[in-house]
């Protein structure tokens, strides 16, 4: 999920239930409900998504729902999400349900989290909203996470790691690369490398020498620095300097601390394809609707006042509920009607409001689609 909230003042608080974007809604609900029923129109998951979506529609802010594409990779995140798909009639259901509380969607072409990114860097939205810190790899510059029940929210951004953290996007993508790789982390639930060690790795610039040579080099000549960048003690070149290897063993200017003589092993005979250039590829230049000089598939964020009519008739109909139960939700969503109108009001007093450029924020990166 992604949000627009330039055109109100809006305290943290009041965004502490902007949780999840739409496939995390949906995975955590089916961990709980049993698939089973989630095929059905009258599930437990709806219910939930239904309340929680009124709730949204109280809060001071544009809301934008982005849903996992077609052609999302299979691995994500170090889990098969083949076998946790949601029902089709689920989403279904969900989308009409967001279209009838007046909220904008649409169905990105690859991964959701890289879409929302693209959203952010374009500006259409302030903030992507997600249980998955990947989306800072896809170049979002603020991540929303929910902790403790949705009572608060840590709020992870760019600047505040580049400052605080000194990582920079090359640093955090090595980082994931090293501690996170997703073959291993499917098939075998562990990781190769210590988060720990990576992050004391950074500091020798491998990981801004790596997305540089991403960057700026055809695959050919890329796979070829990468070689020597890896575990070539002889060679060297001038993006590489030192190679990842040769620093664990020797650990030149005591970053690490101590030397790892069994990682430098581990890399070079069992992890000679690191790192994977299809993983690096997937998060420099992903899959969305600007991939091939395409268009964004939206012009603003904006959301509408829920349609009453349509909100009874869904909760009849699709959820089963008694009249009785339609009318408490009603009153809810009369809340939210009146906020989306006073939303209305407020853009429309604001009429020089700026217009986002539009440009992919993998423009560099995508040069060379290896």
């Amino acid at each position: 999920m992604g949000f627009n909230a330039r055109l109100v003042a809006c305290h943290a608080r009041s965004i502490s239930s902007l949780t999840n974007d739409t496939s995390a809604w949906m995975f955590s609900l089916l961990n709980v409900f049993s698939w089973h029923r989630a095929g059905t129109g009258q599930s437990h998951e709806m219910p939930t998504i239904f309340r929680r979506l009124s709730t949204i529609s109280r809060m001071l802010l544009h809301p934008y729902f982005v849903f996992d594409g077609p052609d999302c990779p299979q691995i994500k995140r170090g889990k098969d999400v083949l076998g946790w798909s949601p029902p089709s009639l689920l989403v279904q259901r969900f989308q009409e349900l967001l279209t009838v509380f007046g909220f904008d969607w649409h169905v990105a072409p690859g991964e959701a989290e890289a879409e929302l990114s693209c959203l952010q860097s374009c500006g259409f939205i302030d903030a992507v909203v997600t249980p998955y810190n990947n989306a800072l790899l896809f170049g979002a510059t603020c991540v929303l996470r929910s902790i403790r029940g949705d009572e608060d929210v840590e709020v992870y951004s760019t600047e505040a790691i580049e400052n605080s953290a000194a990582l920079e996007w090359g640093d955090l993508l090595l980082i994931t690369l090293m501690s996170s790789a997703d073959s291993d982390v499917s098939t075998t639930g562990c990781r190769w490398c210590d988060t720990d060690v990576t992050r004391q790795l950074v500091d020798y610039g491998f990981g801004r020498t790596l997305l540089e040579a991403a960057v700026s080099l055809q695959f050919v000549e890329f796979m070829e620095f990468v070689a020597k960048w890896r575990n070539n003690r002889a060679a060297q070149t001038t993006l590489s300097g030192p190679n990842v290897c040769e620093v664990l063993r020797t650990d030149p200017q005591h970053f690490l601390g101590r030397r790892y003589h069994e990682l430098a092993h581990v890399i070079k005979e069992e992890h000679f394809e690191f790192p994977d250039p299809a993983i690096l590829a997937m998060y420099l230049s992903p899959l969305t609707s600007w991939s091939d000089d395409g268009h964004p598939p939206i012009t603003c964020v904006m959301s509408r006042q829920p349609n009453l009519t349509a909100l009874a008739a869904f909760c009849s109909q699709r959820l089963g509920w008694p009249p009785d139960t339609v009318q408490s939700a009603l009153m809810d969503a009369c809340a939210g009607a009146a906020m989306r109108a006073l939303l209305q009001v407020s853009f429309a007093i604001m009429p020089n409001m700026p217009i986002p450029s539009h440009h992919s924020p993998y423009a560099a990166a995508g040069q060379h689609r290896w």
